[in-house]
């Protein structure tokens, strides 16, 4: 799972520096792959014991997060397709 959360984290950070600070459009996730990550950010949230448990699985730093039956990719703001390496 640290994996995807790293992935994601990079394309962002990637996105983020070649793109002037837009945001991407959307993360879209495999139903297993967001099934975990909202595990995994579950546990660190009850195990940290944040008070704050809304939209775990809604978004991912402010980036929208869709369940696909494609592949686990980012949406850039130009629309284009970036492979998230798992």
């Amino acid at each position: 799972m640290s994996s995807l959360y790293e992935s994601m984290t990079g394309a962002l950070r990637e996105h983020w520096k070649a793109q002037n600070n837009t945001y991407p459009q959307r993360f879209e996730l495999t139903a297993s792959a967001h099934a975990a990550l909202v595990e995994n950010r579950e546990l660190v949230v009850t195990t940290m014991n944040y008070s704050n448990r809304s939209a775990l699985g809604e978004d991912f730093l402010g980036v929208p997060i869709v369940v696909s039956d494609a592949d686990n990719v980012m949406v850039a703001a130009d629309g284009t397709r970036v492979s998230l390496s798992i």
